[in-house]
């Protein structure tokens, strides 16, 4: 049940220092990989929100543990012995997917169910079952779906589209195979680098990670020559909080970051009445919360534009001069949001997987919800903007990507309160 709002005024410019901390995306499938692991691992820098509780939670149910030192997430699975995850958890979150292929690995059969998430569009598993099946495993199809396989065998797999779930599911039930698998037409994320680089700082062997074919040579037994790992930070959170800086105008320096991760973004917007500098490990913006239009973009897989940027970006251009059009190029349902961004005065018309989007030059305060995690993030920056009143309804499904965004854009000036 939701109950917590934020109540914004909007109107104030933003100023100061943030930092992020590890991505939510990587998170994700690390803690699945801890599934192929006897001993225990420490990620830093680990924002406890709600997606990453559920997905430990899993791990506790299947047998393994997890805890906290302050933002240090201990994980031991050298327990773990259940092949079935809960459907009372895999309904919570959409990740919960990515568990499958580590049991299968470890315990030889993996019983779920079909996982929940947001709804932003078609996202079917398909994807994930025949690439285990090409390793040797066998599904059986019903409420509950059970795949089981004595030894998965190293193969050649060709992914009919760029899935980063898939891809990283896939890496990991490859880890451990005889043989060696191939996995053609893969995605590029940096969360999948990072991934590879967890693993194979344990003795895994994968290659081509970053590029379109991945190469993983499989191996008897992972060991524990690392025990902390930095995962790589959140690079939808640095994105967002570029997007509101040009929206709402102001001057921030976000720290924690690498900006080679934001590049489709940065280059997007570089010219436009903002000023940017990058360093090495933070981003530097300051913007007069005006602009032209970008005319035309497009959402399409790393290192392209990110569909995770995509409402905050349609915000952006809300206030901007001219026309932009925003092809949504990943997932079908992600204009959902942008019903909502009308209540404030924005001129948006959507024609099947485009949107046309006028500027106009005040968006005023509304009562909104968030329908998703993203959009949800968009109505927060709609407010921070407008003039007046903005209330935004259903705020927990934005914690589940943004680990306190109203507490880190009150310390930027901003005025947002959370009511329960």
């Amino acid at each position: 049940v939701f109950m917590s709002s934020f109540v914004i005024n909007g109107g104030n410019k933003l100023y100061g220092e943030v930092s992020v901390q590890s991505a939510k995306n990587v998170m994700l499938p690390l803690i699945a990989s801890c599934i192929l692991l006897d001993f225990e691992v420490v990620f830093t820098n680990c924002p406890k929100l709600y997606d990453i509780i559920v997905m430990l939670d899993i791990i506790k149910s299947l047998g393994g543990d997890y805890h906290f030192e302050s933002d240090n997430l201990h994980v031991d699975c050298s327990n773990l012995y259940k092949y079935e995850i809960p459907e009372h958890l895999s309904s919570k979150i959409r990740a919960s997917v990515f568990m499958i292929g580590g049991i299968l690995s470890r315990l030889h059969k993996v019983a779920f169910h079909k996982p929940g998430g947001c709804d932003i569009g078609s996202r079917p598993i398909d994807m994930h079952l025949s690439g285990l099946t090409s390793l040797g495993a066998k599904c059986d199809e019903d409420d509950c779906i059970l795949i089981e396989c004595d030894n998965l065998k190293g193969a050649d797999i060709y992914l009919r589209c760029k899935s980063v779930g898939v891809t990283e599911n896939l890496i990991i039930a490859s880890v451990l195979c005889k043989g060696t698998t191939v996995i053609k037409n893969c995605a590029k994320e940096p969360e999948i680098v990072c991934l590879a680089e967890f693993l194979n700082g344990l003795g895994a062997k994968i290659k081509g990670v970053g590029s379109s074919t991945i190469t993983i040579e499989g191996v008897e037994k992972l060991k524990p020559l690392k025990k902390y790992f930095t995962p790589i930070t959140d690079r939808i959170e640095v994105g967002t909080y570029i997007l509101a800086t040009m929206t709402i105008g102001g001057e921030i320096i976000i720290n924690n970051t690498d900006f080679t991760h934001n590049s489709a973004l940065i280059k997007k917007i570089y010219n436009n009445a903002c000023k940017i500098n990058l360093f090495n490990d933070k981003i530097y913006i300051r913007s007069v919360g005006m602009g032209v239009s970008h005319g035309y973009l497009k959402t399409a897989p790393y290192p392209l534009f990110p569909t995770d940027l995509q409402p905050q970006f349609s915000v952006y251009s809300s206030i901007l001069k001219g026309t932009t059009i925003i092809e949504e190029g990943v997932f079908d349902g992600r204009f959902r949001q942008l019903e909502e961004l009308k209540k404030f005065g924005a001129n948006v018309n959507i024609v099947k997987n485009k949107v046309i989007i006028e500027g106009v030059p005040v968006l005023f305060g509304a009562k909104t919800k968030a329908l998703d995690l993203r959009g949800g993030a968009s109505m927060v920056i709609a407010g921070l903007k407008a003039e007046g009143e903005t209330i935004v309804d259903n705020v927990e499904i934005i914690s589940r990507g943004y680990m306190d965004i109203d507490k880190k854009f009150t310390l930027l000036g901003g005025n947002i309160k959370r009511i329960n």
